[in-house]
C-alpha cells in the first residue's frame, strides 16, 4: 500500500504535493520538505518511541542543523494535525527519550477512496524548485522541485486517448490536435519555470555584517515591505556581529500566516545556523523581533572567540 494514503488524525498524507488534506472539510496546508519527511518518519514508526538523534539521522541524514530544529518541525507538525504542546495526543513527548506518534490516530486509507475526491488544489499543486547554491540545507524545506518528464507523461496520456478512443479524422485534423497537445506541454513547461524559488538579496550594502535574502518565486517583481517589520532589528545585530568580527547571511521567506527565517552566522573559526517557522508572525511585531534577536543573539554566544595565531 503507497504510503500516501496514510491519514493522522483525519489529514490526508499527499507525499507528491508537499501537503495535508483534511478527510471531511478538504482543507489544504502545505508543509516543508523536512516537516513531511519526519511526518513520514514518525507513521513508518507509529507506537515506537524514537530518540532525537534517530529522528535527526534519519530525517536530515548527515545536514548540519540547528539545536531547535526537530523542536521546531515537531512544533509545526502538531499545529498542522491539530494537535498541541501540552495535550500532545497525536505526538508524544516522552521525557528523556524523544518522540511517539500515537498509532490510534493513524489509518491506512484505500488509494480509490480518496484520491478520487481530492481537491484539484493538491493534484494539480506545482512540485517544487531548489534555489541553486544560495540556500542552506535546512531552508530546502520551504523549497519547491521539478520533474522533466511531466510533459512527456502527458503528452503520452493523450496520445493513447486519441489511439484507441478517437475515431478516424482527417490529417488536417490530427495535425491540428497534436498542434494543441504540443502547445499545452509547452504552456505547463513554461508555467513550472516560471513558478522557479530563487533567492533575491534585499537591501543591499545597508548592513555591513549582513546580508539579506528574500526567497520568492523568480517572476516576482522585488518587495521588501515584509522585511521592514524585522529592520531595526537587524540593525542591533549589524552591531554585535561587528563587535564579535563575524558575518551573518539571512534567508526569508513569508506569506499572511508564516514566516520561514534561517540565518547562518559565521566567524573566521566557526559557524551556526538556525531555521524557524513563524506562525501567525504579523499579529505582534514586538514578539517577532524579541524572537529573532533572542534566537540569533543566542547562537552568537554559542560561538567560542577565536583563538589568535
Amino acid at each position: 500500500m503507497s504510503k500516501s494514503h496514510y491519514s493522522v488524525n483525519n489529514w490526508l498524507l499527499v507525499y507528491t504535493s508537499g501537503a495535508i488534506v483534511h478527510r471531511h472539510t478538504r482543507e489544504i496546508r502545505r508543509l516543508g520538505e523536512y516537516q513531511l519527511k519526519l511526518l513520514d518518519c514518525l507513521v513508518e514508526h507509529a507506537g515506537q518511541t524514537l530518540s532525537r538523534n534517530e529522528l535527526t539521522s534519519l530525517v536530515w541524514e548527515r545536514r548540519v542543523i540547528g539545536d531547535n530544529s526537530l523542536s521546531n518541525a515537531i512544533h509545526a507538525l502538531r499545529a498542522a494535525l491539530e494537535d498541541d504542546g501540552k495535550q500532545q495526543r497525536v505526538i508524544k513527548t516522552i521525557p528523556k527519550k524523544g518522540y511517539l506518534l500515537d498509532p490510534q490516530f493513524c489509518e491506512l486509507i484505500e488509494p480509490q477512496t480518496e484520491d478520487e475526491s481530492l481537491p484539484a488544489a493538491v493534484s494539480t499543486m506545482a512540485k517544487p524548485h531548489a534555489a541553486k547554491n544560495v540556500i542552506p540545507t535546512e531552508l530546502a524545506e520551504t523549497m519547491p522541485t521539478n520533474t522533466a518528464s511531466d510533459t512527456e507523461e502527458f503528452t503520452t496520456a493523450v496520445a493513447k486517448n486519441i489511439r484507441y478512443s478517437l475515431p478516424p479524422w482527417s490529417a488536417l485534423s490530427l495535425l491540428l490536435l497534436i498542434g494543441v497537445i504540443m502547445l499545452s506541454g509547452w504552456l505547463i513547461f513554461f508555467h513550472k519555470n516560471c513558478d522557479e524559488m530563487v533567492a533575491q538579496e534585499q537591501q543591499k550594502n545597508q548592513y555591513s555584517n549582513i546580508r539579506v535574502f528574500r526567497i520568492a518565486a523568480a517572476v516576482d517583481e522585488m518587495n521588501n515591505e515584509d522585511l521592514l517589520k524585522f529592520n531595526s532589528t537587524l540593525k542591533m545585530l549589524n552591531q554585535r556581529l561587528i563587535a564579535r568580527d563575524a558575518w551573518m547571511s539571512v534567508y526569508y521567506r513569508a506569506d499572511e500566516q508564516v514566516l520561514n527565517y534561517t540565518f547562518s552566522i559565521e566567524t573566521t573559526c566557526a559557524n551556526q545556523q538556525l531555521a524557524m517557522t513563524l506562525y501567525h508572525w504579523r499579529i505582534d511585531n514586538q514578539r517577532l523581533n524579541n524572537t529573532i534577536f533572542g534566537e540569533t543573539e543566542r547562537k552568537l554566544n554559542e560561538i567560542a572567540p577565536c583563538k589568535k595565531s
